[in-house]
């Protein structure tokens, strides 16, 4: 059995596992991290399963398990919450049955993984292309009802009923809101909502939205899920009023989530007075959700600072915590705070914290050069990142294990952060950069040392040394910038 760090935690890869499933595993585990990270719209956090992606869709908490996904691939137990041959996939915390087309049954789950975020990580997602699981669940108000219509006769006699009667008024908001919220007894008006064809008549829907969204501490849950996504596309400032009024009162947490994604662009000092009651909500990822939309008005970062110090007195979870330090820390002098926090942070989770956070002393030198040997690379790649914004470190010399050490990863993240230190340490990274034997590595210094180190004093010989790579890539390039040399060279010289 042999452990291997990902990005989303680590993983033991038992020892009959072919390595090219264990390559495919990995590759597919760093495909989902790019695409998280592209797309913008999911969040990371800790989970029984490793680190999981998480993102708010219409209301509700849509979560997947890269993790998961890799052991179910490499033959590991992940316990009953997830089963083989399904996305690794949760609604609110329940898992939803999606599962892949017939016929696919070389498909890796953390390749299923990766297309799930490819297909969800728009600001839109395109719903005519989810699996009609998850539409029931993360869409109940427009497909749960109808869905559930069709397999019942007698439901569906009473849907076609009433939405004949509703039909008589429905042209006048006035007469509908009246007949559809007083008249009709709560569950046919429950299967008119989920069924009737609302965007033909937007003038009804939004009458009947606006009653219940005046009256959501009176209605169910469903009510104002639905009142919202109704009022989505409304620009009236009462509409605008009701949803900062309904995030600022509601004590539903799915209510609130759902009508802050529909809070309107406002000014900061509206902001603030509408969210900055629901920092400290018991949900702390709603609350986190609110301090992100907060921080988003530049003009209250000084409240929202001293709001995230009050917070961090308060002795909030390990999650938050970490989120909080790393936020105040590219603000404030956070040290105090991080020293405790990676000294208890298991290895597996303190490589994302170290990529994520700002230190300020020279302790962190010290610290670090002390777990150079670590074979994690998330936590090498993180000592990197983590430097490369501390001013105190010698840079040069806490990196060169590394450069000589590290994986071709943590190779090209040393590359990419070498533009501001000074150029004697720099061109002693350089001199072990270009015998890496990762073509990727070989092909970004290529890139980065011509542009950043023009004087490299050794620019040519390492070129060719290229010309020698078992990769034939390497050799063009190197030969191309050897020829680029040649010509800029004076006939004199």
């Amino acid at each position: 059995m042999s452990v291997q760090a990902t990005p989303f935690g680590t993983i033991a890869f038992p020892g009959k596992l072919s390595n090219k499933r264990r390559a495919a595993i990995l590759r597919a585990l760093a495909w989902c991290e790019e695409l998280a990270k592209e797309s913008g719209m999911w969040d990371v956090q800790q989970s029984t399963h490793g680190e999981r992606l998480v993102r708010i869709v219409n209301g509700h908490e849509l979560a997947v398990f890269p993790m998961a996904a890799a052991s179910l691939d490499a033959g590991c137990s992940v316990g009953s919450r997830f089963q083989a041959r399904h996305l690794p996939v949760e609604v609110n915390g329940i898992r939803v049955c999606v599962v892949p087309e017939p016929g696919a049954q070389s498909l890796l789950h953390t390749d299923f993984v990766a297309c799930f975020l490819l297909l969800c990580g728009s600001d839109e997602i395109p719903i005519q292309h989810l699996p009609r699981t998850l539409l029931n669940s993360l869409y109940p108000e427009k497909h749960l009802g109808q869905s559930h219509a069709r397999y019942n006769p007698v439901l569906d006699r009473r849907r076609r009923d009433l939405q004949t009667a509703f039909l008589n008024c429905v042209r006048v908001p006035e007469d509908a809101v009246e007949h559809a919220l007083t008249t009709l007894e709560g569950d046919d008006w429950a299967l008119l909502r989920d069924s009737f064809r609302w965007p033909f008549y937007p003038e009804a829907a939004s009458a009947i939205a606006q009653r219940i969204l005046r009256e959501h501490t009176d209605r169910e849950e469903y009510d104002v899920l639905w009142a919202i996504a109704q009022t989505g596309g409304e620009n009236e400032e009462n509409v605008l009023q009701m949803i900062r009024n309904l995030v600022a009162t509601s004590r539903n947490p799915v209510v609130v989530r759902s009508a802050l994604n529909h809070y309107p662009s406002t000014d900061a000092e509206t902001a603030w007075k509408d969210l900055h009651g629901l920092l400290n909500h018991p949900i702390e990822t709603l609350g986190w959700s609110v301090h992100e939309r907060l921080n988003r008005f530049a003009e209250l970062e000084e409240a929202l600072i001293e709001q995230s110090d009050i917070l961090l007195e308060e002795e909030p979870s390990a999650w938050l915590e970490r989120n909080l330090v790393t936020w105040l820390s590219h603000r404030q002098n956070m040290d105090v705070w991080i020293r405790r926090i990676i000294e208890e942070l298991p290895q597996h989770e303190l490589g994302r914290f170290l990529q994520h956070v700002r230190t300020y002393g020279s302790w962190f030198e010290r610290w670090a050069s002390e777990r150079l040997s670590c074979p994690l690379e998330g936590v090498q790649i993180g000592i990197v990142e983590a430097s490369k914004r501390n001013m105190a470190v010698n840079h040069g010399k806490l990196w060169l294990p590394l450069m000589k050490n590290g994986s071709g990863e943590v190779q090209r993240v040393i590359l990419s952060g070498m533009r501001d230190i000074n150029d004697e340490d720099a061109y002693l990274l350089v001199d072990e950069i270009w015998h890496s034997p990762w073509r990727f590595v070989l092909r970004w210094a290529y890139m980065l040392v011509p542009h950043n180190f023009p004087h490299y004093p050794r620019m040519r010989e390492m070129f060719e040394a290229g010309l020698n790579s078992p990769h034939e890539r390497i050799r063009k390039d190197a030969q191309k910038r050897l020829e680029s040399m040649n010509e800029r060279k004076s006939p004199e010289d």
